[in-house]
């Protein structure tokens, strides 16, 4: 059999394997990474044994397996990049600038006082040197938040809990690499970076350059993306044949961080992309990503496990009792950062307060995963090192991860309930009842209408009603709403659920129907509105609200130019601009107001309704009045924006239209085909700007009203 037939019979029994532990998983309960350490070891045991009785060609490619032949760079080339760049490309960086103080603690200096800790409790009782042990404390400072999360998400953690392991993780992984190759440098005899003060000049370098290479990387990505013209999966391609090259160019070529690049590189994108993909497109990105990185990690879990027997086979009672020391060491760094450093932050008012019962959570629910193994692995096969120390530190580390997977991992949910944090606050409870009492009252209806349509006898109807009702409510306590939840506490959910829906509706006018920097100006703007929400309800969310409507210093000097020099096209592109983002503005706000009465009038009573509603008529008046005076103003570049903006938006209903019919079998795809083009070269022309006619209508400047506020 040949090398690349033996390399795909593989692959394709590992995914076999992979397809068997996620259900296994799911039936279980347990996460992903313990069942697929599980299946590991257990193939890794029997697997030679078996190998035996096999013929030939199948034990050469079983050797690949127990003993890859792969340098020692290979893990992280092949492995880190996707799991780095998903994990940015999926995660909630907005959500997290609140808590962005304890996030930076637990991902940096946590990093380098586990470092220390573990190395000097087990320099202290092996014969490794202090270097080796502190190379060994920065391989497992890094944390996995995948087993985690699945967990949080099962039991109903709180999102604050989530979002401070998942920040972390983010970031943690860049230092420990830093701290690594460092240590690595002193180990190697390179004078010229193995000093302490070389070391931090190197590592502020690195993670420096690094963020600055991938932030640039990242904004032309992203600057590409809306010339693919809304395909799919050259979106996806692009964002696909970035990671790779720009860690081994970061890391290799310019000498920076590939692993800071590579999250910087995905924050962007997660920031911008949203604005410059339709919807659904990007929602395919992140199934793609989500699919890619789930693969890469189960990969190198199966890989480390299968190896695992090699690695722990020679382990002794003395090896388990300094495992042990191993693992109470880094227990013990992480409460000392959790309840020694933590608590200063918020002294310093540099971050809300953590409670006590999620840093227990947060120290114990601290998983090692796939970036420690890809590690280890890797230093297994680094030539820089004598086998005796490889050993050493991919044995302990394999070890320690497989610990806390089957012992952390299997009791994080114990803990999280002994803890009571997944209980919910007496507000969550009223809303929870809220929200059942609700949709049991519309699925009833449903479920009368469905007995209705298949002529069902009314008995039997009454009977699955009860049933579905006393299941929906078993378990609930009927809260009475107004006591639990104050007038004003569900004012500032209702407002923040606003500007939430408000910043998923945005995408919705991409693909260039309003500009990119319109789209981006109004993301931000939504997520001020989040923030200032939470901090000064209504008034913080109408002052956030009002901001895009000042035009601020930019217009009176585009005026100047044209007035006096003639530079008429930047005055046009800014009108231009700020027209089309009232018009859309006004848009969203008419279709809040149709969510509002729909969905968070009910949850929230009637009276809420009303309330919210009148903060949106509001922010519409004042909208009108900047449109108006535009309009006054400039009526030829508005007219002639009003009839492009309308013309885009119905040849993209047109599109739909015809999706529709083909979809219904009414036309033939040939057919459809023939209309949809005829519709993008419509649209292709619309979508440029059409130049302004100077034909002296527009009003003078002293004769003008006055900006909107």
């Amino acid at each position: 059999m040949s090398l690349i037939a033996t390399i795909l019979s593989l692959g394709s029994g590992l995914l076999a394997v992979i397809v068997l532990v996620q259900v296994m998983a799911a039936r279980t309960g347990l996460p992903d990474a313990t069942v697929l350490s599980l299946a590991g070891i257990a193939l890794g045991s029997l697997l030679p044994f078996a190998a035996a009785i096999l013929p030939g060609p199948v034990q050469d490619g079983l050797s690949l397996l127990f003993s890859p032949s792969l340098p020692a760079e290979a893990y992280l080339w092949v492995f880190l990049p996707p799991l780095l760049f998903q994990s940015a490309l999926s995660i909630e960086f907005r959500e997290m600038l609140p808590d962005l103080g304890p996030i930076l603690l637990l991902a940096v200096v946590a990093v380098f006082v586990a470092t220390a800790v573990i190395g000097f409790a087990m320099a202290a009782v092996t014969a490794q040197g202090l270097t080796v042990c502190l190379l060994l404390g920065a391989i497992i400072a890094t944390t996995d938040p995948a087993a985690v999360i699945a967990v949080f998400r099962e039991v109903g953690a709180p999102g604050r809990l989530m979002r401070l392991v998942s920040g972390e993780s983010l970031l943690n992984d860049a230092a420990a690499i830093a701290i690594m190759s460092v240590l690595l440098a002193m180990l190697s005899g390179d004078a010229a970076a193995a000093s302490p003060i070389a070391g931090l000049r190197e590592l502020a370098v690195s993670l420096g350059g690094g963020a600055v290479f991938g932030i640039v990387a990242g904004r032309i990505t992203a600057a590409l993306l809306p010339a693919l013209g809304g395909l799919a999966l050259a979106e996806a391609a692009l964002t696909l044949a970035l990671p790779y090259p720009l860690y081994l160019l970061a890391d290799r070529g310019i000498g920076v961080s590939g692993v800071v690049a590579v999250v910087a590189a995905g924050l962007v994108i997660n920031a911008l992309g949203r604005t410059r993909l339709s919807p659904r497109n990007w929602t395919h990105l992140q199934l793609i990503w989500e699919q890619l990185a789930m693969l890469a990690g189960a990969m190198i879990f199966l890989l480390a496990t299968l190896q695992a027997r090699h690695l722990l086979g020679g382990m002794e009672l003395h090896d388990l009792l300094l495992l042990l020391v191993l693992v109470v060491a880094a227990l013990g760094a992480r409460l000392l950062v959790l309840f020694g450093l933590l608590p200063l932050l918020g002294w310093l008012r540099l971050g809300a307060p953590v409670s006590t019962a999620y840093k227990l959570v947060i120290a114990w629910g601290g998983l090692r995963g796939a970036v420690t193994v890809v590690l280890a692995l890797g230093l297994a096969e680094n030539p820089v090192l004598p086998p005796e120390q490889r050993l050493f530190v991919a044995r302990f580390a394999t070890a320690f991860v497989l610990f806390s997977l089957l012992v952390n991992g299997t009791t994080l949910r114990w803990v999280i309930r002994m803890l009571g944090i997944d209980r919910l606050s007496p507000q969550n409870q009223a809303l929870q009842w809220q929200a059942v009492h609700l949709a049991t009252t519309e699925v009833l209806g449903r479920m009368a209408e469905t007995a209705r349509t298949f002529h069902l006898p009314e008995e039997i109807a009454r009977q699955a009603a009860a049933e579905y009702r006393t299941g929906m409510e078993a378990g609930l306590a009927q809260e009475d709403f107004d006591l639990a939840l104050p007038e004003r506490d569900r004012l500032i959910i209702g407002l923040v659920t606003l500007a939430t829906r408000e910043r998923s509706l945005i995408p919705l006018f991409s693909s260039g129907v309003i500009s990119i920097r319109n789209l981006d100006t109004m993301m931000r703007n939504t997520g001020d509105m989040i923030d200032a929400a939470r901090r000064e309800g209504r008034l913080g969310y109408n002052r956030a609200a009002q901001r895009i409507l000042q035009s601020g210093w930019t217009m009176p000097v585009l005026e100047w130019l044209d007035r006096r020099l003639g530079l008429r096209r930047p005055l046009e592109n800014a009108l231009s601009d700020r027209f089309e983002l009232l018009l859309c503005r006004r848009a969203v706000l008419e279709q809040l107001r149709r969510y509002n009465q729909a969905s968070i009038g009910p949850l929230l009573s009637g009276r809420m309704t009303v309330l919210l509603d009148s903060v949106l008529v509001g922010r519409i008046e004042r909208l009108d009045q900047a449109v108006d005076q535009m309009r006054a103003r400039f009526p030829d570049i508005t007219a002639t924006l009003e009839k492009r903006l309308l013309l885009l938006q119905g040849l993209r209903d047109g599109a739909r239209v015809i999706d529709r019919i083909r979809d219904e079998s009414l036309i033939s795809p040939e057919v459809a085909d023939r209309i949809q083009r005829t519709m993008r070269a419509s649209w292709r022309i619309a979508l440029t700007r059409p130049p302004h006619r100077r034909d002296g209508r527009e009003s003078r400047q002293d004769e003008a009203p006055k900006a909107a506020p």
